[in-house]
């Protein structure tokens, strides 16, 4: 496994601020490296997000997104806690709201729930969606490599984000 570098005090900043927002961790890979390292980059929005996805999706870049992820608080995850989960779909979808038809940034995660910034998407409400960007693993037959390898790091930021702080 390669290794992860993540700046922690990030996380716990995050996860112990009243602020209960999504925010997407986006996992890359330095190409010019001579070891496996992946740095963690949060982005507290889709579009910031969607921007880096564009920034690094060039044929020069030396780097490379080796996974995307949502952090979920503890309302909208399903153990009361921070959660981690990874996305295997970026995209924008039409959803049904009360007053019409919204255009939004969505993410669709491996437990096969859908979330927008700070919210659930019922599936009931999706009128069209547009993929952006796919996990190599969400079409085909699982992988059962790349799914562990998701797993291992929604695990290990899941952690991060509920240990307690301590103070020295």
């Amino acid at each position: 496994m390669p290794t992860l570098r993540v700046d922690v005090e990030i996380f716990r900043e995050r996860a112990s601020s009243n602020d209960s927002s999504t925010f997407l961790v986006v996992c890359i890979l330095d190409l010019s490296a001579q070891e496996d390292v992946i740095d963690v980059k949060i982005c507290p929005t889709g579009q910031i997000a969607l921007d880096l996805l564009n920034k690094l999706d060039r044929p020069n870049s030396d780097a490379a997104v080796v996974g995307v992820q949502i952090a979920l608080p503890p309302q909208l995850g399903t153990e009361g806690v921070w959660t981690v989960e990874p996305i295997l779909e970026f995209m924008r979808m039409e959803v049904g709201t009360a007053s019409g038809h919204c255009d939004i940034y969505a993410y669709h995660v491996a437990s096969g729930r859908f979330f927008a910034d700070n919210q659930e998407i019922a599936r009931s409400s999706i009128k069209s969606q547009r993929s952006i960007y796919q996990a190599s693993n969400v079409d085909t037959d699982v992988d059962p490599e790349l799914e562990a390898f998701q797993a291992w790091i929604a695990q290990l930021l899941s952690k991060l984000m509920n240990e307690p702080c301590v103070e020295i």
